[in-house]
């Protein structure tokens, strides 16, 4: 637990470090606010460096991905949204902010459910497709979470480059419908590699492409929403808030897929809900 604790304490800092750049930056910008802003995306590194040894070190003593649980998976995801995050909105101190404290309710919530014991693979998930299906998937979630958050963003400064203080938030020069898109895109890559591999490892494992699984059907809710957003984007008269607004229920599909459907009744039993 000594490296948990490092990391949740990472990402903390991190946190408190772009809120303290945002915050001096609205004051007085200058080199103090920049490096703030550094040091936390020096932090969230860290951060995400520690989560990928503790599932690295899970492997090697499991013998098996460590994807298996709930916890396993929450570390995970700590460390596709951190380093999407790097990636796509390392330069947005707002975003910063943002990806810090998901991440630490992401391990907050991982505490709560952390593992008692090692769990083995049964044997439809010792599979080469195991590994491809959960990485795209999860990659795929941390970019629509960054989605989620500039589509927030969309809905409150419409028109950043008019705020006094949009420099200071890192949001002067961004056009955040366009962004959104851009990440939605490649999020809605990785979900749909996800759905098709998962397909084709059900037709191996079961010999079904489908099986109208609880966590499948919600999963195809949330390609269906995303879809929606892409073919709306190119039709005539759609607002941005409409957009933005389908974004963000996205994303809660997103979350209940990933979360809330392990609470259902109907998915006692099924391989796709998390060992806790």
């Amino acid at each position: 637990m000594v490296m948990f604790k490092t990391m949740f304490v990472s990402y903390l800092l991190a946190a408190l470090a772009y809120g303290a750049g945002i915050g001096t930056a609205l004051k007085q910008p200058g080199k103090a606010s920049r490096l703030l802003n550094i040091l936390g995306m020096l932090l969230i590194v860290a951060g995400m460096g520690i989560g990928a040894y503790m599932m690295a070190q899970s492997w090697v003593e499991t013998g098996h991905p460590p994807f298996r649980t709930l916890y396993q998976t929450l570390i995970f995801s700590s460390v596709t949204t951190a380093l999407v995050f790097l990636f796509a909105g390392r330069k947005l101190p707002v975003i910063g902010v943002s990806t810090a404290l998901f991440i630490l309710a992401i391990l907050t919530y991982g505490f709560i459910k952390r593992d008692v014991e090692a769990v083995q693979l049964p044997p439809a998930l010792q599979s080469a497709w195991f590994v491809p299906h959960v990485v795209v998937y999860f990659l795929g979630y941390a970019a629509l979470f960054v989605s989620f958050v500039t589509s927030i963003l969309a809905l409150i400064f419409p028109r950043p480059k008019e705020l006094k203080f949009a420099p200071a938030l890192g949001i002067a020069e961004v056009n955040f419908p366009a962004f959104t898109y851009r990440i939605i895109v490649f999020g809605f890559a990785m979900i749909s590699a996800g759905l098709i591999m998962g397909a084709l490892w059900a037709k191996f494992a079961w010999g079904d492409w489908w099986s109208w699984d609880p966590k499948e059907n919600f999963s195809l809710i949330t390609w269906l929403i995303y879809g929606a957003y892409l073919h709306l984007r190119l039709v005539k008269g759609v607002s941005q808030r409409t957009l933005a607004w389908v974004s963000i229920l996205g994303f809660l599909a997103v979350m209940f897929t990933y979360l809330g459907v392990n609470y259902l009744p109907s998915a006692g039993g099924t391989l796709h809900s998390y060992d806790q």
